[in-house]
């Protein structure tokens, strides 16, 4: 009874704490669902299942894109399969758990550092708050079901706060390791070499191929060879098969169907070859190293969202963090507000399946919300960028001390200005 009695006194101690405490704390109790969650109901809403299935192929050398076996649900490399095969001699729940667990921290804790260095902003403790908040939101369902899309959206973001202190060889395994789990981080990296084409040009592939001989380790070249090919054959073969995809293809498709696949694929390559137009156009302005990644990460992001390959609604967990930034950070600069708004409400809202399947009746086009947010998203980043002043050495000055504060070895400024020159 004293228990309950006390529950509403203990509810205002909650609403006492700092605002950024109680994000945490959200966080936290996401974490310890999601442990249980894992060890009581192991297949229930996840992917996991899938990747023991696989490590123990690949444990046994059985062929990882037999379709007799595995149908086509197996999308990801064949370094990935090896990497998470040690799991597989786990017990489920507890893989399981450690695979989610994992992901849920590495993503965590790149949120952490995207803050420190990769968000450009006034990041009060109520600002870190509303954004760890906002993020949670857009991420709580993609995270549920252990995807790698946030493992990826962790690799690449990395990747970009490694090429921030010069630490090429870091940056480029990072991409590597992220194009071998899904081919499609492949566009992101090549707008990061487009940046600096004499450090990431031939970096980056010698670490895709790096990464690619490593079931060389454990397994005879003839099995390696014959899944790499399985992998190719399944990627232009059954994966080119639409379903329940959310981007422009739905779009048109809400507006006017048949959808024609050569226009399709024209408007993919134009699209980004204006994204590419684009994020070139910012080594003119002069932009810091900072907002010049973040140009390529929203960029990219928004691409895959509208034109990338097999976008679906848990694919948008990918552009929640950038989305939740966008919102926090229109909010507090008072520009763009209910632009934004829009946007966030259109990507984050219909992430969840039961808000879509219960306005489809009233309102078909639901389907196609999730392009449209991301395109709005877009035209108020691109505002933005264009409206906020930016000071390139002072920002990168500013970043290299927090770095050297923490302990992390860094490049001088006259280093930094080689990198923003692209040298």
């Amino acid at each position: 009874m004293k228990r309950i009695l006390g529950m509403p006194s203990r509810a205002l101690e909650f609403l006492r704490v700092s605002p950024l405490q109680a994000s945490l704390d959200l966080w936290v109790v996401l974490f310890v669902a999601l442990g249980i969650k894992n060890l009581v109901f192991p297949y229930f809403h996840n992917v996991y299942p899938l990747f023991e299935d696989v490590g123990r192929i690949c444990l046994a050398g059985g062929d990882l894109y037999d379709s007799e076996i595995v149908g086509d649900s197996y999308r990801y490399g064949p370094a990935f399969a090896l990497a998470v095969a040690p799991l597989a001699l786990l017990p489920m729940p507890l893989g399981s758990l450690l695979w989610n667990w994992l992901n849920f921290g590495l993503f965590f804790a790149t949120l952490w550092k995207l803050v420190e260095r990769g968000l450009p902003g006034d990041w009060t403790a109520r600002h870190k708050a509303l954004f760890l908040c906002l993020v949670l939101l857009g991420t709580t369902r993609t995270i549920w079901s252990g995807q790698t899309n946030l493992l990826i959206f962790s690799l690449i973001v990395l990747a970009t706060l490694a090429i921030q202190v010069q630490r090429w060889w870091w940056a480029a395994f990072l991409l590597a390791i992220a194009i071998h789990i899904k081919v499609w981080p492949l566009a992101a990296a090549l707008l990061l070499i487009a940046y600096w084409p004499r450090k990431l040009a031939l970096r980056l592939p010698a670490a895709v191929l790096a990464v690619g001989v490593f079931p060389l380790l454990v397994r005879p070249w003839g099995w390696v060879w014959r899944q790499y090919v399985g992998w190719y054959d399944l990627l232009v073969g059954p994966a080119q098969v639409r379903h329940m995809y959310r981007d422009v293809w739905t779009l048109w498709e809400v507006v006017h169907e048949p959808v024609d696949a050569k226009v399709y694929l024209l408007l993919q390559l134009l699209s980004g070859a204006l994204v590419l137009g684009l994020c070139l156009w910012q080594v003119r302005r002069g932009l810091s190293i900072q907002r010049r990644l973040l140009f390529v990460m929203v960029a990219w992001a928004v691409w895959q969202m509208t034109f990338g390959p097999a976008t679906e609604r848990v694919t948008f967990g990918l552009i929640a963090p950038l989305s939740s930034w966008g919102l926090a950070t229109a909010f507090q600069q008072r520009r763009g507000r209910l632009l934004m708004l829009v946007a966030f409400v259109l990507m984050t809202g219909s992430t969840f399946g039961v808000i879509e399947r219960a306005l489809m009746d009233y309102v078909p086009a639901v389907v196609a919300a999730h392009p449209v947010g991301s395109m709005l998203f877009f035209a108020w980043f691109l505002n933005w960028n264009h409206q906020t002043a930016d000071a390139p050495l002072a920002n990168d000055r500013r970043g290299l001390r927090g770095l050297q504060q923490i302990g992390i070895r860094t490049p001088g400024i006259s280093g930094v200005r080689d990198v923003v020159v692209g040298q």
